[in-house]
């Protein structure tokens, strides 16, 4: 697959820019339902506000010339100043209201990303088709505010439109007046207004589109001279993971070359760019307006010195067709901006209506009170998105329930990748697996889920509680979560703490949370695979820090844990896999040897004898003894 979404500089028909829009509002309505009715409210009463002062005035002063009377005039003012006093109050709390909504939203959108990355099947996120989406996501967002952006033009949108609504509304007798005039000066007023208007409307998209080519530029991007990756050492260089290099090595002058030299020379560069569009931009723009609004005053004071408008009306309508000039000015750049948000999102939309690639069977997993249950891998071969070499090759094995096999060979060899295909995190590219006889794509992907438990090297566990992480969830057996711990090993660790199995992992959300060594979290994650009590219990190079000797003891007492379950250990290290009587070892993508580690070691050609032969000395004393005896 390829991202479909366009770069933000190329050319859009109008069918695909209505698309974008119409998504975007979609989205905005998704995220925040009621943003866009109290908008509408908020911006009425916001722009009406002016407009009240505008009548008022005119109508005082016109009041004043037909000789009406202090008493009425002020009895007019005082009503209309209790409305306006009702619209500012109304205004605040919508304003307020709005707020709200807006942050909702963005805790929303946080929360439907998260929610979608853990929806996505396990493949798809490993592969390069989103990868260039979150690529690109970061490069569309890189300037401004992302999605929340459309949230703020769609406001100053709103209230431009009902600006220039109000403004017509107020015009309309003197439009009315000119019209009636039938004169070629009138027609000339009109036709050069719409002129005006046209060519306002052209310097923008034009203008426009040149600030956000400019905005576009990254280091890829000439002048050649500025091209040296100072992104990186702004970002990269300052990240945890780099950090450490940059201290050893004294190369902070280097990264600060890149930033503050040859950085912020390129973003000179784009200033400049950016700047002088959208300095014409204004310059043709305030030329224009000048133009529009000489010519309305123009024609307002030739109609008011015929005697066609009153003085105090002249005040209204200049007043109100400069704010119309302007609001068509604004909306004509606000209309910009929400389609360059709108266009910006495009990527984002495209993450969030990514199908699953997976074949959802339907199949229900039989439920066995005897845990009879037989696993083959037939033929399978794989490889992982985007690369052309296969993980594995022509793979089978057959496991039944009960079992205990280890899987052993060099790092890289395929074994992680075989505990992948068999959790359904990823689909074989050739072959199948069969579950007593049965496709797994065939099986209800949650069922047939529930029937492992795994852990795997790089385990996670989260910041809540020992408990939560136990059970996966906030309703638990406490009585279980118990048990688990002690049986995994972590009973005296447990209670040495004062909130037992209510204690936090770690200090992200709290401080008082644990700050666990990585064999304590070991023993948390083991427990985890315990409480689950799945019929399969993987266990893949979850020790991998630990030394042989440490690593075979978890191994050792781990078997006992399992009980009649299957259970498979995966090691580079061959020793501590010794007690499983049955041993598969893994070379290139392919399993070469199988057998009990006695039969493998008579094959003194073999791989095993070989890989065992090599790590002896790491599981031996100084007197030549086995530390890890059969």
């Amino acid at each position: 697959m390829h991202v479909n979404s366009k770069d933000i500089t190329e050319k859009l028909t109008f069918q695909e820019k209505r698309a974008v829009v119409s998504r975007l509002l979609r989205e905005i309505h998704l995220l925040a339902p009621t943003f866009i009715a109290v908008t509408v409210v908020k911006q009425f009463c916001s722009v009406a506000v002016g407009y009240i002062g505008i009548y008022l005035s005119t109508a005082v002063l016109t009041g004043l010339q037909e000789g009406v009377s202090a008493e009425s005039l002020i009895r007019r003012v005082l009503l209309w100043m209790l409305a306006t006093l009702a619209l500012y109050l109304l205004t605040g709390k919508l304003s307020n209201e709005s707020e709200v909504i807006k942050s909702h939203s963005w805790e929303l959108l946080d929360a439907r990303m998260a929610v979608k990355n853990m929806e996505m099947n396990y493949p798809d996120l490993d592969s390069p088709y989103v990868s260039k989406l979150y690529s690109r996501m970061e490069e569309d967002n890189r300037w401004g505010s992302g999605i929340y952006g459309g949230f703020d033009n769609l406001e100053k949108l709103c209230f431009q439109a009902f600006n220039a609504l109000f403004a017509v509304g107020m015009l309309i007798p003197v439009l009315h007046g000119l019209l009636a005039l039938q004169s070629p000066l009138t027609g000339a007023f009109f036709a050069v207004l719409v002129l005006a208007i046209f060519c306002n409307g052209m310097g923008e998209r034009y203008f426009g589109k040149k600030i956000t080519e400019y905005m576009a530029l990254w280091t890829n991007d000439k002048p050649e001279d500025t091209n040296l990756m100072w992104y990186y050492a702004v970002y990269d260089g300052v990240s945890m993971e780099n950090r450490k290099d940059v201290k050893l090595y004294d190369a902070l002058d280097l990264l600060k070359e890149y930033t503050f030299v040859h950085g912020m020379k390129f973003l000179k560069h784009k200033d400049n760019l950016v700047a002088g569009a959208s300095g014409r931009r204004e310059l043709i723009v305030n030329i224009l307006n000048a133009g529009v609004r000489g010519i309305c005053y123009l024609f307002l004071t030739l109609i008011a010195a015929g005697g066609g408008i009153a003085v105090g009306m002249l005040i209204r309508y200049v007043a109100c067709f400069e704010r119309l000039t302007n609001s068509i000015q604004n909306m004509l750049h606000d209309a910009q901006a929400f389609l360059l948000v709108a266009r910006r999102q495009s990527t984002l939309f495209e993450f969030l209506d990514i199908k699953g690639s997976f074949h959802e069977g339907t199949l229900p997993v039989e439920k066995r009170s005897d845990n009879e249950y037989e696993v083959e891998f037939c033929d399978v071969s794989f490889r992982y998105p985007g690369r052309e070499e296969y993980a594995l090759r022509h793979f089978s094995l057959k496991l039944r329930i009960g079992e205990r096999m280890a899987v052993v060979g060099k790092n890289g060899s395929g074994k992680t990748t075989m505990i992948k295909l068999l959790c359904r995190l990823y689909e074989p590219t050739e072959g199948v697996i069969y579950l007593n006889g049965v496709d797994i794509r065939k099986y209800d992907y949650s069922e047939y889920m529930s029937l492992f438990s795994v852990v795997f090297q790089d385990f996670a566990l989260f910041g809540y509680s020992i408990a939560e992480n136990v059970a996966a969830g906030r309703r638990y057996d406490a009585g279980k979560v118990r048990d688990c711990l002690c049986r995994a090993g972590f009973g005296e660790r447990l209670r040495g703490l004062p909130e037992g199995i209510n204690t936090l992992i770690g200090k992200e959300y709290d401080e008082s949370g644990i700050l666990f060594s990585g064999g304590e979290k070991q023993k948390i994650a083991i427990a985890r695979a315990l409480y689950k009590d799945s019929p399969f219990i993987l266990l893949d190079e979850p020790t991998a820090a630990l030394d042989p000797v440490a690593e075979y003891e978890v191994y050792s007492a781990f078997d006992e844990m399992v009980e009649n379950k299957t259970a498979i250990y995966i090691s580079h290290r061959l020793s501590s896999c010794r007690f499983c009587d049955d041993i598969v070892v893994f070379d290139r993508g392919q399993a070469v040897q199988r057998g009990s580690h006695g039969e493998l070691m008579a094959e003194q050609e073999g791989l095993y004898h070989a890989l065992y032969t090599a790590q002896a000395q790491y599981y031996e004393n100084s007197a030549g003894e086995e530390v890890c005896p059969q």
